[in-house]
């Protein structure tokens, strides 16, 4: 008989709004993890962190929390410009390592992580949440099973209402890992390679700033490497919404992320408005509603995607797991970004090296 899992003693380095609006609740509903020491270079978001969490030990400095023995693992909640600093002095301290997308700021720090961590026994996984959300999952299996048939293009849209007016120093510029093209829609270009199992291979993009944002308004194009298109709609300051569609030839998959019920497949002789197809989907969606209830009391999918994504961190340093999403990942979701920022600065289609992972 299996022995009782070991309770993970973590350390959270960053204590900024995703940390307290999505990591911390997340954790309070795991049972085999404890958060014994959290820092910030901000001393009141730290404190107010850690008060509001009950976490006595605290640091202004993450190297004197990674000094400490009783922390087994951290994460790594920060600015995108020193997740490649930390990631690696975390694994040479020892600690097991989930970290916040995007991965670093360039593809050498990437490269300095993946060493690093070819050469330690710690688990790392990269923080792109949406490979835990509930409708993606079942995506992927309907694709996979081969209900689309051939898939010959892919569109995602992300939204949000933003105005950028209070937004960290970090969040508006490119050279600091923000705007729209790093930090939001990052996350739909690892569902592209997730869903589709396949590489990206070219992007051609657009962008439009604001008065905050560098990149507030981001149109792309892509190709993969199995032959699939690509499209992407990306914008802040709008009402908000995250969706993905797959065009197969058997029909449409289409994935609203903020919707319980938001997995609707069309075949390909069903329109729309088909009465019939809307009663069968409305009778479902009843029907699957007890069973989503307490998803929905819990914040809902999206805030449901962080705690299968620490309960797989978990699993992976207790059971032995492979990470679901390695540093190898999280460098290919880089990449795409930073070709997307060079096409929209030359103006020109954009070739990935994918013999560069």
């Amino acid at each position: 008989m299996a022995g009782k899992p070991k309770t993970i003693r973590l350390g959270i380095i960053g204590c900024g709004r995703v940390a307290e609006e999505r990591h911390f609740p997340a954790l309070q509903h795991l049972p085999d993890v404890q958060v014994v020491a959290v820092g910030d270079i901000d001393t009141n978001r730290l404190d107010f962190i850690a008060d509001r969490y009950g976490i006595e030990q605290r640091f202004s400095d993450y190297r004197a929390l990674l000094d400490r023995a009783n922390v087994d693992a951290v994460g790594i909640l920060t600015p995108t410009q020193s997740h490649s600093e930390i990631g690696l002095a975390a694994l040479g301290a020892g600690k097991h390592v989930l970290v916040e997308k995007p991965l670093a700021l360039n593809l050498a720090e990437c490269d300095q992580l993946i060493a690093r961590g070819a050469d330690s026994s710690c688990k790392v996984v990269v923080g792109l949440n949406l490979r835990w959300h509930r409708l993606l999952r079942r995506a992927c299996e309907f694709i996979q099973n081969g209900k689309l048939g051939r898939i010959k293009a892919i569109h995602s849209v992300f939204t949000h209402y933003r105005t950028g007016e209070n937004a960290p120093y970090w969040h508006r510029k490119r050279e600091h890992g923000g705007g729209i093209i790093f930090n939001e829609a990052v996350h739909h270009f690892d569902l592209w390679r997730y869903l589709l199992q396949s590489e990206v291979e070219q992007v051609f993009a657009y962008t439009r700033p604001s008065p905050y944002y560098e990149d507030e308004t981001l149109v792309t194009n892509a190709f993969l490497s199995n032959g699939v298109l690509a499209t992407g709609i990306f914008t802040l300051k709008t009402s908000p919404t995250s969706e993905v569609e797959i065009y197969g030839e058997n029909g449409r998959l289409s994935l609203s992320l903020y919707r319980f019920d938001g997995f609707e497949f069309f075949s390909d002789t069903t329109y729309p408005g088909n009465i019939a197809d809307r009663l069968k989907k409305s009778m479902f969606a009843l029907f699957e509603l007890p069973k989503t209830i307490p998803i929905m009391c819990r914040g809902g999918d999206f805030a449901a995607t962080f705690h299968a994504l620490w309960q797989h961190f978990i699993d992976c340093i207790n059971r032995d797991k492979a990470s679901e999403c390695s540093l190898k990942d999280g460098k290919r979701a880089l990449q795409i970004s930073l070709a997307i920022i060079e096409s929209v600065s030359s103006g020109q289609p954009v070739q990935i090296r994918i013999e560069d992972l």
